[in-house]
């Protein structure tokens, strides 16, 4: 098995499937070896068919495990209401912010600059809506 930091799982809700570099995708022909960076661009999830954008690494920068220790930092004071993103499902707590792309925590969404990007999939600030 690959180091975790070699490893990319897919971000999709109720997916979750782990591209392992030692292991390969056969349903995909992509031989046993084969790092994540190296896989076509038009590669897919062997589960659900996202494309590699949904990705993150296990490991490391931007990583899933970055993730999870952002969200259980203690919460700032109310910094307004979260967002859902309506292409993936993420959604932005501006107690929290977003570490991945330098986003403090206590920054209100309409306070993100305008070139801010869903950290899961790649969509823009427009595609997410207040609940």
């Amino acid at each position: 098995m690959s180091r975790p930091e070699d490893m990319w799982q897919c971000q999709t809700i109720n997916c979750g499937y782990i591209y392992d570099p030692d292991r390969g995708d056969r349903k995909g022909k992509i031989p046993k070896g084969t790092r994540f960076e190296d896989l076509p661009d038009d590669w897919k999830c062997p589960v659900c068919g996202a494309g590699k954008s949904m990705f993150r690494p296990l490991a490391g920068p931007g990583s899933v495990m970055e993730r999870d220790k952002q969200e259980t930092v203690a919460p700032q004071a109310d910094a307004g209401p979260k967002y859902r993103c309506n292409v993936c499902g993420y959604i932005y707590d501006p107690a929290v912010g977003d570490a991945s792309q330098g986003v403090a925590p206590g920054t209100a969404f309409e306070a993100l600059p305008e070139n801010w990007k869903c950290p899961v999939c790649g969509a823009s600030k427009e595609e997410f809506e207040e609940i």
